[in-house]
């Protein structure tokens, strides 16, 4: 009986090894342990570049940096990494002892764009917080614009929906949601279908810029990456406000996401 004992507890001891090391070796491929600890330790990182570092090394991930279809290198790309504790989101959350942060409700989040209209962000430029989105709704078509519900039933993957955000910078403008979706992770690229205008001139044509978010399941953390890319006339007071703008619309999409659990 000892020995049987002594072999189930040996037995048990190399499980739950085998079972640690896996998930680290999953964690692992899908961040480098060093950025891991980083990111967790500082919850996010941020850096301008065309060599992006940040990225999960998933399908998603791989995806979300390659969504830049023009031959022509964007003018702007940026990419930013958030560590997001899920007992974060319970403790923020306005039914904390019902709160779901589940992957599944992930996957409906990133398409709950009726939940973005109102978001704040701090504008660099005005020096005070601001609402980014006046209007945000899913809509019928790109030509139609008729506002639907959020269509947030079922598995997101394959899907692409378009929404109409009444932004403070650019005004109102029509963009294309396509959605991915996996076991572990759920990701949108949001491109612009309109050209968006700053002081009546075009400062990005349709098409030009994609902000992909992709949310990875992380045990007890997700992983949020973000990475925006735009393609905009290199004319000096525009290039800075576009830039200005582009990043903070990085943290406020961020912060609508983590905001509805």
């Amino acid at each position: 009986m000892r020995l049987h004992n002594y072999v189930c507890a040996v037995g048990l001891a190399m499980m739950t090894f085998a079972v640690s090391a896996q998930n680290e070796d999953n964690r692992d491929t899908v961040i480098a342990s060093k950025l891991f600890a980083e990111v967790k330790e500082k919850g996010e990182l941020h850096q301008e570049t065309t060599e992006f570092s940040l990225y999960p090394h998933t399908a998603l991930g791989q995806k979300a940096i390659a969504t830049w279809e023009k031959s022509d290198a964007p003018t702007y790309s940026a990419e930013s990494l958030y560590y997001l504790p899920k007992a974060t989101l319970v403790e923020n959350s306005k039914n904390p002892s019902d709160a779901d942060t589940s992957l599944l409700q992930a996957a409906k989040v990133i398409r709950m764009i009726s939940k973005m209209q109102g978001i704040q962000y701090y504008s660099n430029g005005d020096k005070k917080w601001e609402t980014l989105y006046e209007h945000a709704s899913m809509i019928e078509s790109a030509a139609s614009k008729k506002p639907i519900p959020d269509q947030t039933d079922g598995n997101a993957d394959g899907k692409t929906f378009y929404c109409l955000l009444d932004d403070n910078s650019f005004g109102e403008n029509v963009y294309q949601l396509d959605y991915s979706q996996t076991q572990n992770e759920v990701s949108v690229c949001f491109t612009n279908m309109d050209a968006l205008k700053v002081a009546m001139i075009t400062g990005v044509k349709p098409r030009f810029m994609k902000i992909n978010l992709v949310v990875t399941d992380c045990d007890d953390a997700y992983l949020v990456y973000m990475v925006v890319q735009a393609k905009y006339p290199q004319i000096s007071f525009l290039e800075k406000r576009l830039r200005r703008s582009l990043a903070a619309r990085v943290d406020a999409i961020y912060g609508w996401f983590k905001g509805q659990f």
